[in-house]
């Protein structure tokens, strides 16, 4: 006769017959779309920090590098509202586990500074601010995506984990 107090038998190891609660993670198509969607992401950031250390070499100075790289700053800046729209899609299920409205103010509050001033206000778009926060948004994009991909694709280099 089998001792009825252990708890249960060998093969669950005393946790009973419920495996562990594991984190769904994304499907082959969601995970092939969210590669494609961060390797797209990360190359536009690289043409706008590409586009900037080009004009700053031409130009000799950092002044109004904006206008060098006004038109991909827009289209992927813009862009990430996509990412926004499918998070709210893809958090509800689970599939990613970010804060659907921090992520919304992060993305709102930069679209918003691209067009309705960086855009809007022709006198901002000569300042040195602009180049600050494109600098900050353009190393930090690239990591971000970067990041992204390769946590997807399960191939974390170091030196972009610790970057971000």
């Amino acid at each position: 006769m089998a001792a009825s107090g252990s708890g249960g038998n060998r093969a669950d190891n005393g946790y009973g017959s419920q495996q562990p609660r594991r984190r769904k993670g994304p499907g082959a198509l969601a995970t092939a779309y969210l590669v494609i969607y961060n390797v797209v992401m990360t190359a536009g950031w690289l043409v706008i920090a590409v586009g900037l250390v080009r004009a700053y070499l031409a130009k000799g100075s950092y002044h109004s590098l904006y206008y060098s790289i006004e038109k991909p700053l827009k289209f992927f800046q813009t862009g990430a509202l996509l990412e926004e729209y499918l998070l709210i899609a893809k958090y509800l299920p689970g599939i990613v586990p970010s804060s659907v409205v921090l992520t919304a103010f992060q993305v709102m509050s930069r679209v918003f500074l691209t067009w309705a001033v960086t855009h809007s206000v022709k006198e901002v778009q000569t300042e040195d601010s602009v180049l600050l926060f494109v600098m900050a948004w353009t190393i930090t994009e690239i990591i971000r995506y970067s990041f992204y991909t390769f946590s997807l694709l399960n191939h974390l280099p170091y030196l972009i984990k610790w970057a971000r």
